[in-house]
């Protein structure tokens, strides 16, 4: 995937990996999953009313919140936690993703939170990210729904973590 660099180098496609089965590797995001189970107790998942910065004080650098419109679908960055905006090296609180992704990034996001939005649980992504600054990142993000009604996604609860991939970084195009 493609996270900042609105031109992408020859060769070099936009890929997420989704996994429904969430064979989640950083333990930090297992444990941001698992507060997310308690908070939902028997509901098919918790409001936003339900989280607390207290639930997730030890990850709260890889927390991000994400708006979810539905008809058409559009998702926006709600906040942002340090670690992914150090890794961004921009703060994209508040901004739409489509005023900031490109066409080929944006359908990627499209599959990845019309599926969230269409099964209402937790999808685990992962792939490599490519900054702006051509250096790339391999990245695991866990997504977790939230529902104000307790049947409709409208927020989701992104953990996410990047790693310096391994090589050189992408020559310019």
């Amino acid at each position: 995937m493609n996270i900042i660099a609105r031109e992408q180098p020859a060769g070099f496609a936009p890929e997420i990996r989704r996994d429904p089965d969430l064979d989640i590797q950083s333990g930090e995001l297992s444990e941001v999953l698992q507060v997310w189970h308690a908070l939902r107790g028997d509901r098919l998942m918790p409001a936003r009313a339900d989280i607390r910065p207290a639930d997730f004080r030890r990850h709260l650098a890889l927390i991000a919140l994400v708006d979810v419109q539905r008809s058409p679908l559009r998702v926006r960055y709600r906040l942002m936690g340090t670690a992914i905006v150090n890794a961004l090296r921009r703060d994209l609180t508040g901004r739409w993703y489509d005023e900031v992704y490109p066409p080929a990034i944006m359908a990627e996001v499209e599959q990845v939170y019309g599926w969230i939005v269409a099964n209402r649980r937790p999808l685990r992504t992962s792939g490599v990210a490519l900054f702006f600054d051509r250096s790339m990142y391999d990245y695991e993000v866990v997504n977790l729904p939230l529902s104000e009604d307790g049947k409709e996604v409208d927020m989701v609860l992104g953990a996410m973590r990047f790693t310096m991939a391994e090589g050189p970084p992408v020559p310019p195009t």
